[in-house]
């Protein structure tokens, strides 16, 4: 632990048990702090500046405690008793008829969520997906790493085959067609069945307004600079996308229910389940997405997102997302730096802190700074002749002392950017950082069946919103 306050700087190295202190003056308004990891244990650095001293001083002269997590490789083993298993299963029909999947998932796609254009789909807790065999018949394994000798959770069933072009090709707005949603369903984990038929009905606010709605989402792209999003337009080089979710009472996990493509346009009306009246113990999440991607090549060149919710007491008020800028890297990509570079960065109007990522060339977290300011020098010496990535990322609600005892591994999987997943999306090109992400979110998905969601000021997040932002990945080689 290597903290600095003015020109003086404090070391100290941690226990058996992770323990450390640092006595800082009395006299002292801020300190930088970086957390070293041992060597060889796969760990990423972080430093954090400008960290105020009050929020660490008590007033019975005590000290304050300060928790940190270090980010560490991903793995899906945790502790814990061995696993238990159960199962849930039954028959998926239509006007009486079987519903038998015409895009049946293998074993190794039981985490990833439904996907447009796919059907006869069956989703138990938010997190666990199968399709239905030629008989309508589905099945899904549910295990638990803890000491449950039953769990419970949602099943939402049906066909992600709505379009508004009937052409999944062309379709800029996709929606399930036929759905089923059942509250609560108990499986029990002796390796025993339960059993649960579902009868699907449309997902339609015309013919079924008392299980589904429209909503009125609008985007405002004003605070957003370089990005163009009218395919009409010479300069055309950005994408923008809607997604409500269906947030369950019962579990963390959630449901998509569609995904809106905004070409060039900036309102578009979307369908969601039905919230009853005066109910907030559930939720429709809305993540909204710009991309901007570079204009001669599909590479994407940074993005911002819009995280909004309505719930059974506001369901009929329309959205208004409005974009936070993203963060233009002041380095030249492929730029020769010194082993301890200073990075730099345009300021984000909104923004409170950045904290500035480096990476190594398989795309894995070395180091993580967080700063309120526009530039950053990494601390800890970088080798020669190696080439790194880095990028920024901001949000408009999180401060310094929210960021200390946060999961920084948590943040870069909710930042992973999944194109295979959205069809309008599918051509465009990431960077390996990209890609480690989405291993971190793999691993996140499969032990907690949720990605972790914005961390910042939960209490004020239903009523405002929260917004974020990354830049570009861009390169460095040390000399």
């Amino acid at each position: 632990m290597v903290a600095k306050v003015g020109n003086k700087t404090l070391e100290a190295t941690t226990g058996l048990d992770g323990s450390f202190s640092l006595q800082i003056p009395g006299n002292a308004q801020t300190f930088t702090l970086t957390v070293i990891p041992p060597a060889g244990q796969g760990m990423a650095a972080l430093t954090y500046e400008n960290v105020p001293v009050a929020a660490y001083k008590s007033p019975y002269g005590a000290a304050s405690e300060m928790n940190i997590y270090l980010p560490a490789p991903a793995s899906r083993t945790l502790p814990g008793y061995p696993t238990r298993m159960g199962y849930v299963a039954g028959t998926v029909t239509l006007n009486g008829d079987p519903v038998a999947s015409a895009t049946p998932r293998g074993s190794s796609q039981l985490f990833d969520p439904p996907a447009p254009c796919e059907d006869g789909l069956v989703v138990f807790g938010g997190s666990r997906t199968v399709t239905t065999d030629n008989s309508g018949q589905y099945q899904i394994p549910v295990t638990s790493t803890n000491n449950l000798y039953a769990v419970s959770g949602s099943l939402w069933a049906g066909n992600y085959m709505g379009t508004d072009t009937g052409n999944c090709n062309t379709a800029t707005e996709y929606y399930w067609s036929e759905f089923q949603y059942i509250p609560e369903i108990r499986v029990y984990l002796n390796r025993s069945t339960t059993s649960q038929d579902v009868t699907l009905e449309a997902f339609d606010p015309g013919t079924n307004p008392s299980r589904v709605v429209s909503l009125q989402v609008t985007h405002d792209y004003s605070g957003l600079s370089g990005f163009h999003f009218d395919p009409n337009d010479s300069n055309w080089n950005a994408y923008a996308v809607s997604i409500p979710s269906f947030v369950h009472a019962i579990h963390s996990g959630e449901v998509e229910l569609g995904q809106y493509y905004f070409l060039g346009q900036t309102t578009k009306t979307v369908r969601v389940y039905n919230i009853p009246p005066d109910t907030t113990a559930q939720q429709i999440a809305f993540l909204h997405w710009a991309l901007r991607r570079d204009p001669n090549t599909p590479q994407l060149k940074g993005h911002s997102r819009v995280y909004q919710w309505r719930d059974g007491t506001n369901l009929n008020q329309g959205l208004t997302a409005k974009f936070l800028d993203t963060p233009k890297p002041q380095v030249n990509d492929g730029a020769n730096l010194g082993t301890n570079p200073t990075l730099s960065w345009s300021p984000v109007s909104g923004a409170k802190v950045y904290v500035v990522s480096v990476y190594d060339a398989q795309g894995a977290l070395v180091w993580a700074g967080f700063t309120p300011n526009t530039s950053v020098t990494v601390p800890v010496s970088l080798q020669s002749g190696v080439t790194y990535f880095w990028d920024i990322y901001t949000n408009d609600q999180t401060e310094m002392l929210d960021y200390i005892g946060m999961d920084p591994a948590a943040l870069q999987a909710r930042l992973h950017v999944d194109l295979n997943h959205y069809p309008r999306l599918k051509h465009l090109q990431t960077s390996p950082v990209n890609r480690y992400r989405g291993e971190l979110a793999r691993v996140l998905r499969e032990a907690l069946g949720y990605l972790p969601g914005p961390q910042a000021a939960y209490q004020n997040l239903l009523q405002n919103g929260y917004r974020e932002s990354v830049s570009e990945t861009r390169s460095f080689t040390v000399q």
